[in-house]
């Protein structure tokens, strides 16, 4: 009997089955990872430090799918719930220019509320999503949905309808996107030149645009990804290895502060942060909240740091499974964020420069 239940055990390990499960990380700290090249600038290493959160999300075995069913703290999802596409790849790849991108906006918000001259770019129109209002099962084969692919970038727009002329616009920058389509109407034709997420080369595709059922404006269809970057008076290395995702931008931000201010912005024992972080300071929803808690009650971390914008059953969830171990600060501004830090023990921004 022993040997058929190894043999059961062997097989489950190995045999094919694609599923992905969603399980708590680590909270790690920040400041290791931050490095700045310039000598010139002054670095207060912290004591303390801020902590960013992870959760797991790889693929899993039938054995390793089995453990998850039991444990109430692991979802098991199959690829279409995981990536809704079911491109792991793909999701990958904009997963890692998600992160990237948090990095530059955390970098710009850390360094504008310390008075330093940090300035934000344009970056391309590239297609993160699609609106599934606007993507029924029988959709149209020339609407967004049906003629772009997550991760093609727009390089060039011609409207093509009764009662405009036809002109070629270039557009290397969303707001060019956008400025088009201000003088376009809803079925009209937009022809796109677009070049693809793995490969440089052109092709053109037509897509009928759509009205955006909340506000009436004239749509090609899809969610654009965020593809600004920063110009910064110095250079910052924050060291992510292959973590994806924005959900870490306020993490960093918090973190850039305390490394580029003397004092010490976190109380002892430190605090995990998530959240993602816009250019205006305000704090966004992250997913798997759940899992992040228990990583964060794991590492021994009193206090976690999460955005407002969660909902309010996700954050009662979070509070119930870390009891009184951790306790869940929601804030939704990084003014709210540096307040909750003094509160807490940690010393206000002084800034020696």
């Amino acid at each position: 009997m022993s040997f058929l239940i190894i043999g059961a055990v062997l097989i489950a390990m190995v045999w094919p089955f694609e599923r992905y499960e969603s399980a708590p990380g680590r909270a790690e700290s920040v400041g290791e990872r931050i490095r700045i090249p310039d000598e010139d600038v002054d670095v207060f290493p912290s004591e303390n430090g801020i902590r960013f959160v992870t959760a797991m999300g790889t693929r899993v075995n039938p054995l390793q799918s089995l453990m998850g069913w039991i444990d109430p703290y692991v979802d098991v999802l199959t690829c279409e719930q995981r990536f809704g596409d079911c491109d792991p790849q793909l999701n990958r790849e904009l997963q890692l220019g998600a992160m990237s991108t948090a990095k530059e906006i955390a970098a710009y918000v850390a360094l504008s509320r310390l008075g330093f001259d940090a300035r934000l770019e344009e970056g391309p129109a590239q297609v993160a999503g699609f609106d599934q209002s606007l993507c029924p099962e029988d959709a149209p084969a020339n609407r967004a949905c049906r003629s772009l692919a997550v991760g093609d970038v727009v390089k060039s727009i011609e409207i093509i309808g009764d009662e405009s002329e036809s002109e070629v616009v270039k557009t290397d920058t969303l707001s060019q996107l956008a400025e088009v389509l201000t003088t376009a109407k809803p079925g009209d034709i937009a022809r796109l030149v677009v070049t693809s997420l793995d490969s440089d080369d052109e092709r053109t595709t037509e897509v009928e645009l759509v009205a955006d059922p909340e506000e009436g404006r004239t749509l090609i269809g899809f969610i654009a990804r965020d593809t600004r970057t920063v110009d910064l008076p110095f250079e910052i290395e924050i060291d992510t290895d292959r973590i994806g995702g924005p959900s870490a931008g306020l993490s960093f931000t918090l973190a850039l502060i305390d490394a580029l201010s003397a004092g010490e912005l976190t109380p002892e024992g430190g605090v995990a942060v998530t959240g993602t972080i816009a250019d205006d300071g305000s704090v966004g929803a992250i997913g798997l909240l759940l899992q992040k808690a228990i990583a964060v009650r794991q590492s021994g971390v009193k206090y976690f740091i999460v955005p407002a914008s969660q909902s309010e059953a996700e954050i009662d969830e979070a509070r119930r499974v870390v009891g009184d171990d951790v306790e869940i600060i929601a804030v939704a501004t990084l003014e709210e964020a540096l307040r909750e830090l003094e509160r807490l023990g940690g010393s206000p921004i002084t800034l020696d420069r």
